[in-house]
């Protein structure tokens, strides 16, 4: 049975302000100078190594900021609701017999806070703490686990890393139009398909994917 598994930040919730908002408060602490919101959103066609070298963070202090960042970012993301258009579309998915999953590198502990204060109770696992350029090896497991085949999942996602970490294991990847790489940025990069607004999914799905249900 196919599997769609989506990311959390810029896929299902918007998260640029709580980013801009963490990114101002824990960054000056790694080096990072004062950023405009019109210097964040500049950065959105870029992959996340390339803000990485802007930023001037050292490569060893990476996971500590990604770290502060989430635990920075975690009460503002639980009182942002979920995208227009998200919680209709994984009734709809779930509905239809697709097996949904989330994985993140937000913690797990935050994923399922979230899922449960909003209702997206669709997911057949959840998955977090995955670290910054580990998706690649999550996206692994989570086959196994599931005992399907690479080409049996899609990867849902907002940014470039997600698509490298959906290429690497030879899964499907479409990317969302609405998160932190600019559209331009995550259209040159080749995905599957690019999603203007949450139901072009399903479209998407009915044609590659026919419903089980069907």
């Amino acid at each position: 049975m196919p599997q769609i598994c989506f990311d959390f930040d810029g896929t299902l919730v918007y998260s640029f302000d709580a980013a801009f908002n963490a990114l101002q408060s824990v960054g000056p602490a790694f080096g990072c100078g004062d950023l405009t919101r019109e210097q964040l959103q500049e950065m959105r066609g870029m992959h996340v190594r390339d803000v990485i070298r802007i930023l001037g963070v050292p490569l060893y202090r990476v996971p500590q900021l990604a770290r502060r960042m989430r635990a920075a970012m975690r009460a503002e993301l639980m009182e942002t609701p979920p995208v227009e258009g998200i919680p209709e579309l994984l009734r709809e998915l779930d509905r239809r017999g697709y097996r949904l999953g989330l994985l993140s590198s937000n913690a797990e502990s935050s994923l399922r806070d979230y899922v449960a204060r909003y209702g997206l109770n669709q997911f057949d696992c959840v998955i977090g703490g995955t670290g910054l350029f580990s998706k690649a090896r999550a996206l692994r497991g989570l086959i196994r686990r599931e005992g399907i085949q690479p080409a049996d999942l899609i990867y849902v996602g907002d940014e470039l890393r997600d698509l490298d970490a959906a290429r690497d294991i030879g899964a499907g990847f479409v990317a969302v139009s609405w998160g932190y790489t600019a559209p331009e940025g995550l259209a040159s990069a080749g995905p599957d398909r690019l999603l203007e607004r949450p139901d072009d999914l399903l479209e998407h799905l009915l044609r590659v994917w026919p419903s089980p249900h069907d």
